[in-house]
């Protein structure tokens, strides 16, 4: 079939780092009915937009004709070990950590593999006992001076006694907490079984050393064994612990502030770090030559290929063969940004050797041919560390990937790409230029995990679906032994105007001091997503957003996910696509002409809302427009202007003559019309 011949639509995928695999089947089953106009995302729905866009158009332009069947191959090919034998995914092995740190990624990743908060904690500590080693060992031979007098105090052994009585209770108590308390996924009942197991120790190495009788003397003496063990674990613990926490600190400040750079420097290294690995995915994707230059956005508008220029325009959005936008966050500016930036954006240089260590050989290359050093041929624009900076490239010659990674920078798991701009604050009258300053790009989910804005209108020509990843809702459990049409819980989209209105939310924790935990994360989260979960239930939105719940093992952080969890994600958004389009093709249901129905009563209503207004019926707006000074110069153009504003107080006045109205029964709860920033 020519893809031309299907339906338009946009998409627009929320991040969730590994929950990304939700993507790739969802898309191609899209794909079988739709033709994607516009695509976009944040993160990891970053990695799932440029992936879409990249199959479009290689469907499109007949360079790569199964590129969606590839597409929906992806996620068995996350879940598969990432080489013969190995035991560890693909998806597990892109995440690359620098070499300094891989203990640290290491000790992290355990971590969140518990499936218990306990086991969690006892967990984490058991690694950096481990790693720092000499630090627990000092921490056992400073705590062996002071408790070796206190064996000796508390019972008849020597010192040659007290010392091996101490180092064989040390190592026993070990051996009993490496097998009951810090063994994977322990509930608290295995670290009841190793603190009697500790004691029972302490007990038989008092008797076997002899010269302790009687209940009293040994339970006195096993007490003090006890403290004592618990004293010097705590002491270790705490050393380990800040030993590990000063090296990461140096080790994240050395890597970008993060633990992977999703680059590796041995780029024929298999399996590929995740940058390198999504360059050429792409291209894949697309069709194209996997040692040519990397795919642009410029392949993505249809443009024919260009020399280098100094034009910085963009393709308007409506020429463009396919649209592909995802959101970075500049955390250094605390702004967010649209990629491909908008116009009369940027002004933003890079600084070569920084990117060599986030890009591969062939972006770099590419970089190269189409980005500039001097701003002015006497004047090189330097970085504070007096290194030449590049411009950043125009829009439409800027690499998918450079945009992609700028998006899906992901907080301390991956590192933060760094730009450079010049502060105009700070240029003094006739002093010259400041030097440009360092700007942190990270994760765009920071400003907007689901960027719905980026392709709506207040009147729609196409629909424009989104994906929302949630938690498992507590009514809805999620049986994953079930087909995924067949779990309840698991895909929802309103099946009517009525339906998804009433938000969910966690109850607090307030009945555990730990609930402060939970308390400042929800805080963290309402930063994060509030404008995101605003959108879900007004009118006009929640019809298009399909929500997919995952459960606590699934997606997020869990790096290591089986592969039967990768599968049952990737089910769950095939089944999301195959209820989108059930919902608004026109061929099986109205979900179309329904939304255009809530989309033009919410418009005619807040038009009226404008209108009628006491702010526009004033009309000294019409002596601000006839005013020399403003941009209506043109005869023709102020009196347009001037018929506009009297159309508007026209049409508002109509309404109190005809005593009607068109926003008596507006779809609930009701938006409002306002001027806002573009991202």
């Amino acid at each position: 079939m020519d893809p031309k011949t299907l339906a338009p639509c946009d998409l627009v995928m929320k991040g969730g780092i590994t929950s990304g695999v939700v993507y790739p089947k969802l898309i191609a089953k899209l794909a079988e009915t739709w033709r994607f106009q516009s695509v976009g995302g944040t993160s990891a729905g970053a990695i799932a937009a440029a992936g879409c866009a990249a199959a479009e158009l290689g469907r499109q332009t007949g360079s790569n004709h199964n590129a969606f069947t590839d597409l929906a191959k992806l996620p068995k090919m996350l879940g598969d070990p990432a080489q013969p034998g190995d035991k560890n995914s693909m998806l597990f092995r892109l995440f690359k950590p620098a070499p300094w740190l891989e203990g640290h990624f290491g000790v992290l990743v355990g971590a969140l593999n518990r499936k218990d908060k306990l086991g969690l904690v006892f967990g984490a500590l058991w690694a950096m006992l481990r790693k720092f080693w000499i630090v627990t060992l000092l921490a056992v031979v400073v705590m062996g001076l002071l408790g070796v007098p206190a064996v000796l105090a508390s019972t008849p052994l020597d010192l040659h006694g007290a010392i091996w009585l101490l180092v064989h209770c040390t190592l026993l108590a070990a051996v009993v907490w490496a097998i009951f308390g810090f063994s994977p996924g322990r509930p608290l009942w295995r670290v009841l079984l190793a603190v009697v197991g500790t004691a029972l120790v302490c007990i038989w190495q008092l008797r076997s050393y002899g010269g302790v009788s009687g209940a009293g003397p040994i339970a006195f003496a096993t007490l003090l064994l006890m403290l004592w063990l618990v004293v010097t674990t705590a002491v270790a613990m705490v050393l380990a612990a800040a030993r590990f926490v000063l090296s990461l600190l140096a080790g994240l400040r050395r890597n970008g502030w993060g633990l992977c750079s999703g680059h590796c420097a041995d780029e024929e290294f298999r399996p590929q770090a995740l940058t390198d690995w999504l360059v050429d995915y792409f291209d894949g994707l697309a069709g194209r030559n996997l040692a040519g230059r990397p795919l642009t956005f410029g392949d993505l508008w249809g443009l024919p290929e260009q020399p280098p220029t100094d034009s910085r325009e963009n393709t308007p959005p409506s020429k463009r063969l396919i649209d592909l936008q995802v959101m970075t966050t500049a955390i250094s500016q605390r702004l967010c940004y649209a990629l491909p930036l908008r116009e009369k954006t940027g002004g933003f240089y890079y600084q070569r050797e920084e990117w060599a260590e986030l890009f591969p050989r062939r972006v770099m290359e590419w970089l190269d041919q189409v980005s500039t050093v001097l701003d002015d041929p006497t004047q090189p624009v330097l970085s504070r560390t007096d290194r030449p900076l590049r411009h950043l490239p125009r829009n439409q010659d800027l690499p998918v990937a450079v945009a992609v990674r700028m998006s899906l920078s992901f907080p301390v798991l991956l590192s933060a790409v760094p730009l450079y701009a010049i502060d105009r604050t700070l240029h003094a009258q006739g002093q010259p230029a400041p030097r440009p300053t360092k700007i942190w790009f990270s994760d765009g989910g920071i400003s907007s995990n689901m960027p719905l804005h980026f392709f709506d209108a207040a009147l729609p020509g196409r629909p424009t679906f989104a994906i929302n990843l949630k938690g498992e809702h507590p009514l809805h459990p999620i049986d994953p032994k079930l087909p995924v049409s067949q779990q309840d819980g698991r895909v929802y989209l309103p099946d009517n105007n009525s339906a998804g209105q009433a938000p969910h939310w966690d109850a607090p924790q307030d009945d555990k001091p730990t609930g402060l935990f939970g308390f400042l994360a929800s805080i963290v989260d309402t930063m994060q997503n509030w404008r995101d979960h605003m959108q879900l239930p007004y009118p006009g939105y929640r019809d298009r957003i399909v929500q997919v719940s995952q459960r606590k093992d699934e997606g997020g952080l869990n790096l290591n996910m089986p592969s039967g969890n990768i599968k049952q994600l990737a089910d769950a958004g095939e089944y999301a696509a195959e209820v989108l389009t059930r919902h608004f093709d026109p061929a099986l249901g109205q979900g179309w002409a329904n939304h255009k129905d809530i989309r033009v009563r919410s418009f005619l209503a807040l038009v009226e809302e404008l209108v009628r207004s006491r702010s526009l019926q004033d009309p000294s707006w019409d002596d601000v427009v006839k005013l020399v000074d403003v941009h209506y110069l043109d005869t023709g153009e102020r009196a347009m202007a001037l018929h506009m504003l009297s159309t508007m107080r026209g049409l508002g006045q109509e309404f109190d003559k005809r005593g009607v109205s068109v926003s008596r029964e507006p779809p609930k709860p009701k938006p409002q019309l306002r001027i806002s920033p573009r991202i």
